[in-house]
């Protein structure tokens, strides 16, 4: 196999007591030193539900009693107020486990902030944290390059971290680590005012309403525990799926031009390390569109209907760069990296971008020349993926196939499907993505992250 990559079968090990999620020690990938691994198979244990003598917490508004109900054999948490529509499962924390790890890969690291390049922040947040999995890549990050002193703090609604555990446990043994159970939508937040260097968001949109309200709120207390000068980073991933269409990569950029430009130059040398990975950076320029393939036609349909009807939006990567631009007044340096991964080889790279006619008849010959530039010959010279880039395309489908799988509630009714007429839906969709072939049209997952600076004096 070759390095770059971990597998979807296999990465750091998992295991589980009451429903708490834990990883097991890691390695360096000898390529990719900033992303530690681990070919450790997942591995659970039964366990009681039990409250956290562990964390930190608010008074709970969710008991261990009634803080989780069986829906269709998932486990989703049990709270009438709140929207939240995939369930917390141990199956749940493992698709998003893998997500996380796609996401650490495609960014180069836990964090995209160049502040924390050579001096990494102290006190962390991690908003929603669930399992506590990125909190404790971040902390392995950061110890592999001798900075093993950071603290980190979880926030969660639900007991997921620590349940059962003695007061002792956290992520790793060697963390500094608190978690703190409340739910965000009450606030203030049981922080102080600016109590962090680092606070990070992910996979956060489907937990809280999308009204510019609800929205304005968040950020005010996002930025009342952000000290002066801390950054405040988003990862987000779309919950639609879009076709990524035949079209040219960045041009060579000439000795000439990065000489007189070393943006330029810098994010040539990105978009070549995402390009090594098997996905493409996207600009305003990438030519999306909607998916050729018939089920996630269908789903995209029911799903954007669904998500909608409890105030969520299915495209967030749309909108967090707006919430950002609105805080200008007391934001700076706000930065952003979008990134579409396909969902498996694409028939037009393998075949070459000139000359290609897509299934609607259009044709992308000569039609995206750069400045007079050539097109990049790597492009028409691809002929397939490296192991590595087949695994990352691999992992992200198959954590939008289980994002499809946890949403069964709302496509359900939305659909108006009864529990027979799902089930062989889902086998046939299955059967249907899973196979070879199956997204070759340019079905892609479109993920990014968003990050920003707090000013030291907020303009008035």
């Amino acid at each position: 196999m070759e390095p770059g990559y971990v597998p979807a079968q296999k990465y750091s090990s998992v295991s589980s007591r009451g429903g708490g999620v834990y990883a097991g020690s890691g390695s360096s990938h000898p390529d990719h030193p900033s992303i530690m691994t681990s070919n450790e198979n997942l591995s659970s244990k039964e366990g009681s539900i039990a409250p956290s003598t562990a964390s930190t917490s608010t008074k709970h508004s969710l008991t261990a009693a009634k803080a989780f109900i069986m829906r269709n054999n998932r486990l989703y948490i049990n709270q009438p107020s709140l929207l939240y529509p995939l369930p917390i499962d141990l199956t749940e924390l493992h698709r998003q486990s893998l997500r996380t790890l796609m996401l650490l890969q495609l960014f180069g690291g836990p964090t995209t902030a160049p502040e924390f390049s050579n001096k990494p922040p102290q006190r962390v947040l991690e908003v929603g944290c669930g399992s506590a999995f990125w909190s404790m890549m971040c902390h392995r990050y950061f110890a592999q390059h001798g900075h093993s002193s950071i603290s980190f703090t979880g926030l969660d609604i639900a007991p997921l971290v620590g349940m059962g555990l003695d007061a002792g446990w956290r992520p790793d043994k060697d963390m500094r680590w608190r978690f703190v159970q409340h739910d965000v939508r009450r606030r203030p937040w049981p922080f102080i005012d600016g109590e962090f260097d680092l606070i990070m968001v992910k996979d956060m949109s489907l937990s809280l309403s999308t009204s510019m309200r609800d929205s304005q709120q968040l950020f005010e207390e996002y930025l009342r525990v952000l000290k002066p000068g801390g950054v405040i980073e988003f990862w987000e991933s779309d919950h639609a799926v879009r076709m990524l269409r035949p079209h040219v990569l960045r041009a060579p950029v000439t000795s000439k031009a990065a000489d007189s430009d070393s943006d330029s130059d810098d994010s040539s040398e990105e978009e070549d390390d995402v390009e090594k990975l098997g996905a493409y950076i996207m600009t305003n320029n990438t030519p999306l569109s909607a998916p050729l393939n018939p089920f996630l036609v269908e789903y995209n349909g029911w799903a954007i209907k669904g998500l909608d009807a409890l105030g969520l939006s299915a495209v967030p990567c749309a909108l967090i760069g707006a919430y950002l631009l609105q805080e200008v007044d007391t934001l700076m340096e706000l930065r952003s990296k979008r990134i579409a991964v396909p969902l498996s080889e694409i028939r037009w790279e393998r075949e070459g971008v000139g000359g290609v006619v897509t299934k609607d008849g259009k044709s992308y010959i000569d039609s995206m020349k750069r400045k007079g530039r050539l097109i990049d010959s790597r492009v028409d010279k691809r002929k397939g993926l490296t192991t590595s880039q087949a695994a990352l395309r691999r992992t992200a489908l198959e954590t939008m196939v289980g994002l499809i799988l946890c949403l069964e509630p709302i496509i359900r009714e939305v659909s108006g499907k009864s529990q027979d007429e799902w089930d062989g839906w889902c086998g046939k969709m299955m059967n249907d993505l899973l196979r070879e072939g199956g997204t070759s049209w340019g079905e892609c997952l479109e993920v990014g992250a968003w990050c920003a600076r707090k000013k030291l004096t907020p303009t008035s």
